[in-house]
């Protein structure tokens, strides 16, 4: 994967996580982006606060994931290979990306307007678990616009919807 996808991931990562915690939608209960654990986090993780808030909502989200999808031969947006997990986690050091990241967990509608404007504009049907291929399409541009599809969907007619792929032997 490029390092722009990875970037641009990373981003989608962050503003799903961050739209599905309790202040927003509530698909998850974590807070980690809220006024109050940013006061929190920050003398602790002085230099690594962003990486701090986005490994912890990942956490709650691939958890959430995780009981609806199933574990084991499965792939989402919070639980991928482990050498995109270790390239995004070396991404989130990087202070520019680090700042674009805070500016779209900052605000609900810059979120949703980021995945607007990352979303493949195609008809989304179903709700809950949502199989949208292979593991072997995680390296396609197109696969995160789907991605990113489903979850503003989700979002927008308040219906869970957990996009996953599959390992095929």
């Amino acid at each position: 994967m490029r390092a722009t996808q990875l970037e641009t991931l990373a981003k989608i990562r962050a503003a799903v996580g961050y739209l599905g915690e309790r202040d927003h939608f509530a698909w998850w209960q974590s807070a980690f982006f809220s006024a109050a654990s940013r006061t929190f986090l920050a003398p602790i993780f002085a230099k690594t606060q962003l990486l701090a808030q986005v490994t912890g909502v990942t956490q709650a989200a691939a958890r959430i994931h995780d009981e609806r999808i199933g574990v084991g031969q499965v792939y989402h947006l919070f639980r991928l290979p482990e050498p995109t997990e270790q390239a995004i986690h070396r991404l989130l050091m990087d202070a520019k990306l680090s700042a674009e990241i805070t500016f779209l967990t900052n605000d609900k509608d810059v979120a949703l307007q980021f995945l607007r404007q990352h979303a493949e504009p195609a008809p989304v049907t179903g709700m809950g678990p949502t199989r949208l291929g292979n593991a072997t399409d995680l390296a396609k541009p197109k696969t995160w616009r789907s991605v990113v599809n489903h979850y503003l969907h989700g979002f927008e007619q308040s219906a869970q919807i957990f996009p996953y792929f599959v390992e095929v032997p």
